[in-house]
Parts: structure tokens; C-alpha cells; sequence
């Protein structure tokens, strides 16, 4: 009892009290690069609608683009099989790897999905936004710019930025380091203790917790919609 006490002490760590702007978070985006960012949130009970990025396959220049762009060339020509123009620019084969969007219920889930992130855009509700990228997609080249454009794009908005490296494996001990912080917006290496490529998730919860407790630093009181 005198151990938990002092546990729960004023030494221990502040989890919920970081806002943006003085605001509590009322929304938590995901910005890809892959399903994990989307996965980890609904499983946390965190996700409260779906966006764009939830389910498929990006790069952050491709986030970029589409967030510079408004969206405009996101969804493919109809009947056209993959996006012939992201392969181009961004090298992404399969964009969206659990749809196909020549199915026209899939292509309208898309189109709602498009319309809420704009919604989210205009809101002036705090938003954090979330990318995690595996250590093939690197995101410190587009972070600086994708700050930038998020704080013109929206008001009250951070992104929290997760670049995984290679698990160590073996039972090795994971690490986190802040690698660079620029208005708030910060961009972490991870290295996992287990492999989450080929599943989506983490097979050690561990490594789910360490993001989650940093989402869970923030003041979150989030809304069912934007």
C-alpha cells in the first residue's frame, strides 16, 4: 500500500493534461501511412468516424499532396483499376488495400470519408493529428512541410509523428527518442520490441502502449463527429 501510494504520487507522470491552444483534443485523425495508426486508436477506443487515410496505403509526401490538393485527385477514375496517378508520383501500388473502389458502395464510403476530413479542416475544435510510417517510409523528410501546411490549413492542430525503426528482437528492450519538435507537432523514432509489418498491429502490447500513452498526454474529450 505505501509502495502504490507513492506511485500514484505527485511523481508520477501528467497523462491528460496536454492541450493545444488551451483547448482540450476533440478530434484524433489518422494520416497513415498504413492501417496501424487507425488499427491502434479503434482498439484503444479512440476512433470515432473514419477518414481517408484509415484503411489504405501512403507516403507522407502522398499525404502531403492530397492535403495541399484538397483531396481533388484522391479518388481514381471510375472503372480504373488501383490509382495509376499515386503509383506514378508516389510509387504505392495498392492505395486501398481493403476497398475496390470500381464498387460503387465503396467508392461512395470513400467520398464520406473525403467530406468529413473536410469538415474536420474547417472546424476550429482542437485536432491531433497521427502518422506512423515503418522505417521504409521515412517521414522526416516531409515533416517539417507537413507542419507548415497543417497549421495554414487548420486552426488548433498538432501532428504527432512515429517513425518505426527495425524491432531488435530477441526480447531486447524497445526505445523511444524525440527526434524533433517544431510548434507544438513532434516526430519520435520507435523501435518496437515486436514486428508489426505483415499484420497491422503489434503482436506485443507493450509497443501499443508506448504510442498510446503518448496520445493519451493529451487533454482528450473527443466528439462522435466533425
Amino acid at each position: 500500500m505505501i509502495r502504490h501510494r507513492h506511485r500514484r504520487s505527485t511523481k508520477m507522470p501528467d497523462y491528460g493534461t496536454r492541450t493545444i491552444a488551451g483547448r482540450n483534443i476533440r478530434h484524433i485523425a489518422s494520416l497513415g501511412t498504413h492501417c496501424l495508426a487507425s488499427s491502434l486508436l479503434k482498439n484503444a477506443g479512440l476512433k470515432r468516424y473514419s477518414l481517408p487515410f484509415d484503411w489504405g496505403w501512403a507516403t507522407p509526401g502522398m499525404v502531403l499532396h492530397c492535403l495541399k490538393t484538397d483531396f481533388s485527385d484522391f479518388l481514381p477514375e471510375p472503372g480504373c483499376d488501383g490509382h495509376p496517378l499515386y503509383h506514378r508520383q508516389f510509387g504505392i501500388k495498392c492505395v486501398f488495400a481493403h476497398r475496390d473502389l470500381r464498387d460503387v458502395s465503396d467508392r461512395a464510403y470513400y467520398e464520406r470519408c473525403i467530406s468529413r476530413m473536410r469538415r474536420l479542416v474547417h472546424s476550429r475544435d482542437a485536432k491531433l493529428f497521427l502518422m506512423i510510417a515503418r522505417p521504409d517510409t521515412p517521414i522526416g523528410w516531409h515533416f517539417k512541410e507537413l507542419v507548415n501546411h497543417i497549421r495554414e490549413m487548420t486552426p488548433h492542430a498538432e501532428l504527432l509523428a512515429i517513425q518505426l525503426q527495425p524491432p531488435r528482437g530477441g526480447g531486447q528492450s524497445l526505445s523511444l527518442e524525440l527526434i524533433e519538435e517544431r510548434a507544438g507537432s513532434r516526430l519520435y523514432n520507435f523501435r518496437p520490441a515486436s514486428d508489426e509489418s505483415g499484420l497491422g498491429y503489434f503482436p506485443d502490447i507493450v509497443d501499443e502502449l508506448v504510442i498510446l500513452r503518448l496520445v493519451c498526454g493529451y487533454a482528450l474529450d473527443l466528439k462522435a463527429s466533425p
